[in-house]
């Protein structure tokens, strides 16, 4: 290993995202800046946990959909060893759910995939003295729940029964009750509840269920 690189002040950076062409991309940007340097780039959240261990980064541009495991989770577990480092997520689109996950989990930064290099740069160097940037800021991003009531449907291309289907689902409905109620069969509710799960991303119950809470479809009493 040379030995400019274990004395180099520059700022270690590791990318972490599954698309080979971006990560290239993404690392020519960086490593043409005067401050920051990358030193490894991972394809999921299983080799970003296993990596710092022994590079112990300074910040880490992060994915969030990535196989294997997440940035979100991957975030995470590097928080909660290692507190200190900066991540700055990277993604193609903003989801409403990642605002309180930003900023549970002390999160620096957020930015489209599309930034310029410019800005992109200014972000690094935002986040390593300290402050947080996040591009487009989620404050400025209308939350579903403010919207027309269709507007999270338009968004998430729901239809009217998979709607009235996911407050059914908040309230705790079986499969069984929501076909009975519903008169839909087995197999009709079954291919809605795929449905609602591919469009709102969701992984589990709890995601569909925070959903219904967040746009208002279903209240808690």
């Amino acid at each position: 290993m040379p030995s400019d690189f274990m004395h180099s002040e520059k700022t270690k950076v590791i990318i972490a995202d599954d698309h080979a062409l971006f990560a290239d991309g993404l690392e020519q940007i960086v490593n043409n800046m005067p401050d920051f340097r990358v030193i490894a780039k991972v394809p999921n959240g299983k080799m970003l946990l296993q990596s710092f261990n022994w590079l112990q980064p300074d910040l880490i541009l992060l994915d969030i959909n990535m196989p294997l495991m997440d940035g979100l989770e991957s975030a995470v577990a590097i928080k909660k060893k290692f507190p200190a480092v900066k991540i700055i997520f990277i993604s193609m689109h903003y989801d409403f759910r990642y605002k309180t996950f930003i900023k549970d989990h002390n999160i620096s930064g957020f930015v489209i995939k599309n930034i310029s290099a410019l800005e992109l740069r200014q972000t690094l160097e935002q986040v390593m003295a300290g402050g947080k940037v996040f591009m487009p800021p989620p404050e400025t991003t209308v939350p579903a729940r403010e919207m027309p009531e269709t507007g999270f449907m338009k968004l998430y291309k729901l239809t009217k029964t998979e709607t009235e289907i996911i407050e059914l689902i908040a309230a705790g409905c079986s499969t069984k009750m929501i076909a009975d109620q519903r008169k839909l069969s087995h197999l009709t509710v079954e291919s809605h509840r795929k449905n609602i799960f591919r469009k709102l991303n969701a992984k589990n119950m709890a995601d569909v269920v925070a959903f219904a809470v967040i746009q208002g479809i279903y209240k808690r009493n």
